[in-house]
């Protein structure tokens, strides 16, 4: 059934049996305007049940109507053209005050309906039957109806159960449209959100870049002051070489870190080997007869920069002691470094030379005169561990200490 125009303008009101609001009007249309279903475009979904419901029922007409503060607008329409009818001459303006179909047989017959525009006039309407549509919570939208220009006196309950099928999957349809549409949003907002992060990720990333090679150029200035200042006076040229080496070890944390994906954590086997072989590097120049190895296990594991710093400045110390005192020119050795968990959530740090010793003055634990005891006890202390020295062929400082959080041990 077509029709030319909008019965809402065309059409004169005459006298219309005006239905009642619903009682639960107010929050009724807010349930209806939460679902965005208004003024929206067709809808493959709902037109396909439209469809079926006419073909089904036998009927020219089939809508699925919803009913605002003024307006009865169709989400879709089948076999009728026109958008939208008053409020106040809709069909489904009675149908939506009950939860069960309305069915009007003859609407000239009957006295709500007979003087209705949209009966004596275009498009003639003799047989409506709607059933509601109803939202979990209990209200009413509008309706899935069929109309015909024909009465229909014979339309049997099976029918109406039917149509009360087709509008629950009509129901269905648009409680599934509305979950869709919220998990829209949800993914949108995630997408923001994600991508606010990122930027905020950029802009952290390259403000530690920046932070970084300020450090880095600070450490260098302080580096070569050093070299020159050990040049310039022999008699703490020692003291110097030794503030040099935690300079390094300082930096080789800032760069391992830059180096990482997440620049917050770095690898802990990678960085004591580096500093282990860099602090070696001078010594082995001259006394190709000192070996080292490294040993770390688990090999994986990543460590945040204050435990880095704590874990290489004790290492730094540890093997330049080594290395400086416990071989005298002519006697071979090695120097063995090693970080192990002990599975008991506590690691044990290890440094071992088979040399002739340290000096009782040199050895760790001993009173802190000299300005490497001292800071070796204080890193000992960071790292919330105790210090062992053994000394039987060589020397083995070892200290246990917990595990960092995230540490695996």
């Amino acid at each position: 059934m077509g029709e030319r125009g909008s019965p809402s303008l065309s059409a004169s009101q005459g006298s219309v049996g005006t239905a009642p609001l619903p009682s639960d009007e107010p929050q009724r249309l807010v349930a209806l305007k939460r679902y965005d279903l208004l003024d929206t475009v067709p809808e493959q979904a709902f037109d396909r049940i439209t469809r079926l419901a006419a073909t089904v029922l036998g009927m020219p007409v089939s809508l699925i109507s919803l009913i605002d503060e003024t307006r009865q607008w169709f989400k879709s329409r089948h076999g009728f053209d026109a958008r939208w009818t008053r409020r106040e001459i809709a069909f489904c303006s009675h149908a939506i005050l009950a939860r069960e179909p309305l069915v009007v047989p003859d609407a000239a017959a009957d006295d709500r309906f007979a003087a209705n525009p949209l009966v004596v006039e275009h498009p003639g309407i003799r047989f409506y039957a709607g059933a509601p549509l109803v939202t979990p919570e209990g209200y009413v939208l509008g309706t899935l109806c069929v109309i015909d220009r024909a009465p229909h006196p014979e339309f049997s309950d099976v029918q109406r159960g039917i149509l009360k099928d087709f509008a629950d999957l009509v129901m269905t349809e648009i409680e599934a449209r509305s979950a869709t549409l919220a998990l829209r949003q949800k993914v949108r907002e995630q997408q923001q959100a994600e991508q606010r992060l990122q930027r905020l990720l950029n802009e952290k990333e390259t403000l530690l870049r920046e932070v970084y090679h300020r450090v880095k150029n600070n450490l260098q200035v302080v580096d070569t002051l050093l070299a020159l200042q050990g040049r310039q006076t022999p008699a703490i040229s020692e003291s110097l070489g030794d503030l040099r080496h935690r300079v390094y070890c300082l930096g080789l944390v800032h760069q391992k870190l830059m180096q990482s994906e997440d620049l917050e954590t770095i690898d802990q086997g990678e960085f004591l080997r580096d500093l282990c072989h860099s602090l070696a590097a001078p010594y082995a120049a001259g006394r190709p007869d000192i070996t080292m190895s490294v040993k770390v296990e688990p090999r994986s594991n990543a460590i945040t920069i204050d435990f880095a710093i704590s874990l290489g400045l004790l290492v730094n110390e540890l093997v330049t002691n080594a290395f400086r005192h416990a071989f005298p020119t002519g006697r071979k050795g090695h120097v063995a470094v090693s970080l192990t968990g002990r599975g008991n959530g506590m690691a044990r740090l290890v440094v071992a030379d088979n040399g002739i010793g340290l000096p009782p003055a040199m050895l760790p634990g001993a009173p802190p005169a000299k300005i490497g005891q001292q800071i070796i006890a204080e890193l000992v202390d960071q790292l919330g561990g105790e210090i062992a020295v053994e000394q039987d062929h060589g020397t083995i400082v070892s200290v246990n200490f917990p595990c960092p959080e995230g540490l695996s041990c």
